[in-house]
């Protein structure tokens, strides 16, 4: 694919922009971009904090609620129900352009004015403590995920029941520590695997039944280490394994890392795609230098997409989002820009949390409205006009066709999404020019009453009431009475590291959103990949690896 190389404005660091993607800002009359993949990813996903909660007062009733703003934020915040009455209109905060300074200032005035969602849970059954969420019921800490069912700890999971710790998994039961799994049942330490039930410390695996510390088996039931055993044998030796025990299992996770290390992986994890480059693309077209993907087609530059079009440069887009640029966290979005949180909306531009509208211009926390700027609703021939005349006066203030700038974002970097993407000291992200936040973990929201043990049959019914430190970060950390009966159940001891550090620890088992040039180990064809080219695993092209593995 044809491109013309740039360099950086934040990092100096050298990246393309295809024939392809430079006709779309042409249609768009938008200019080129000026910062690099990795650097627009960060300034975007810094406004966007799924995961960070904390004890505050709702700012209307005075309400004790748990929001994603720290009690000592700036920003007016309103518990859900009140944000989506009628009681109260963003629009009322509406102000002026003021043609004698530029549009971010104006617009940080209003976003310290109007009050904000203190989460994004919608229609939630038990499910308080979630956000970036729909249809959840019974639900813990679950993160951008929706329509799960008893699970805790999840993050971009959906469709799941009575799953704990999961990221990007879809359609599982009773199922525990997994990533990118899809229709697996009572399955534990489970990674890149399909249609697997009663499956350990598994990896790129299908249609497996009753296997440990296997990696690459089809179809295949009694194996451990990749050998095939006996029923007979295989219950033995489970039996042994599986004692439920933190010592055993952490001599299983350190065989299955050691395992994973030298295995034999396919380039990419990418399934039915046609003309795409990336990783964990699954019927996608025409989607290229784009992650954790579904169902989409004519995308560049995007992390996190479902059944998108015709989109660049963007993070987290949610369903039938197309023909826009620079944007995160959308759902059902068309023809937007540079913005932040647009849902059920059209023509958007240097927005931030807008639902129900079309045709805005630098507005926050709008619903169902049209023609309006800096949340001033106007006329449909005056908005065309001013919309004209404030577009060529940020050209001039610099400010037209990039992002909202940093400052804008109401979070600090370690709060956001970018942290958990790309992160970064408290150094190395202030030079860059976000904003820390100083977390008090008085305020930071801990769960309810705890217990430990070594070996879960250690637990009683005699529930201490103790606060647990996490082994890895030396936070404190509760267990919840419902993953406490779920650990009991399946035989899990209480892991000993909080469920940020659980959640990182998985992560540190995916690959990097980067994009490598190397070659199949076995047939020389060139490939682009997220595999490092220091790394251990045989990598193969798709031909190789269902040759080999199938």
């Amino acid at each position: 694919m044809a491109s013309k190389q740039y360099a950086c404005q934040d990092c100096s660091a050298l990246y393309f922009v295809s024939d392809k993607e430079q006709a779309f800002l042409n249609k768009l009359q938008i200019p080129n971009p000026v910062t690099c993949f990795e650097c627009g990813q960060k300034q975007r996903l810094s406004f966007r904090n799924s995961s960070s909660l904390y004890n505050r007062k709702c700012d209307h009733s005075g309400e004790a609620i748990i929001s994603i703003y720290a009690p000592d934020k700036p920003y007016k915040v309103y518990k859900s129900d009140y944000w989506f009455s009628d009681k109260w209109d963003a629009a009322d905060y509406g102000q002026e352009i003021d043609f004698s300074r530029p549009l971010f200032p104006q617009l940080k005035e209003l976003q310290l004015k109007v009050p904000r969602l203190a989460l994004l849970n919608f229609n939630a059954e038990n499910s308080d403590y979630c956000n970036s969420t729909v249809g959840n019921k019974n639900c813990y800490l679950i993160f951008g995920g929706d329509h799960n069912q008893d699970c805790l700890f999840g993050n971009l999971s959906m469709h799941n029941e009575k799953v704990v710790d999961s990221d990007v998994s879809n359609q599982n039961k009773v199922c525990y520590m997994m990533s990118d799994c899809t229709n697996c049942y009572q399955c534990q330490f489970a990674f890149d695997c399909k249609s697997c039930s009663n499956c350990f410390f598994i990896s790129d695996c299908s249609n497996c039944q009753d296997c440990i510390l296997c990696t690459n088996l089809h179809n295949k039931q009694f194996c451990i280490n990749n050998e095939q055993l006996s029923k007979e044998a295989y219950q033995q030796k489970a039996n042994e394994l599986l004692n439920g025990s933190r010592k055993m299992q952490k001599e299983l996770m350190e065989q299955f890392q050691s395992l994973r290390s030298t295995r034999t992986v396919k380039f990419s994890h990418m399934v039915s795609c046609e003309d795409s480059s990336g990783d964990y693309l699954k019927s996608c077209k025409g989607c290229h230098n784009c992650f954790d993907s579904s169902e989409s087609e004519d995308l560049s530059n995007v992390i996190f997409a479902t059944k998108a079009k015709d989109t660049h440069n963007s993070s987290m887009l949610g369903d039938q989002t197309e023909l826009s640029y620079d944007i995160i966290s959308t759902s059902n979005c068309y023809n937007s820009k540079y913005s932040f949180g647009v849902l059920d909306s059209s023509n958007v531009e240097y927005s931030d949390l807008v639902l129900n509208c079309h045709d805005l211009f630098g507005c926050v926390c709008l619903k169902g409205k049209e023609y309006a700027i800096l949340n001033k609703v106007y006329s449909k021939t005056d908005f065309n006009i001013l919309r004209s005349k404030l577009i060529e006066h940020m050209k001039k203030t610099g400010e037209w066709g990039k992002f909202l700038p940093k400052e804008l974002s109401c979070f600090g970097y370690n709060e956001s999404c970018a942290q958990e993407y790309y992160p970064l000291t408290k150094e190395e992200a202030l030079k860059s020019g976000f904003s820390w936040y100083e977390k008090d973990n008085s305020n930071s929201y801990q769960g309810p009453d705890v217990i430990i043990a070594d070996n879960i049959k250690d637990i009683t019914d005699s529930i201490t009431k103790d606060i647990l430190t996490c082994i890895t970060c030396h936070r404190n950390y509760r267990v919840v009475p419902q993953e406490l009966s779920f650990y009991r159940e399946q035989n899990i001891p209480v892991p000993q590291s909080c469920y940020a550090c659980r959640y990182k620890f998985r992560q540190s088992l995916r690959n990097p959103r980067i994009l490598w040039d190397r070659t199949c180990m076995n047939c020389d064809i060139a490939l682009k990949t997220t595999y490092a080219p220091e790394r251990s695993e045989r990598i193969l092209c798709e031909a190789c690896y269902l040759k080999e593995t199938y």
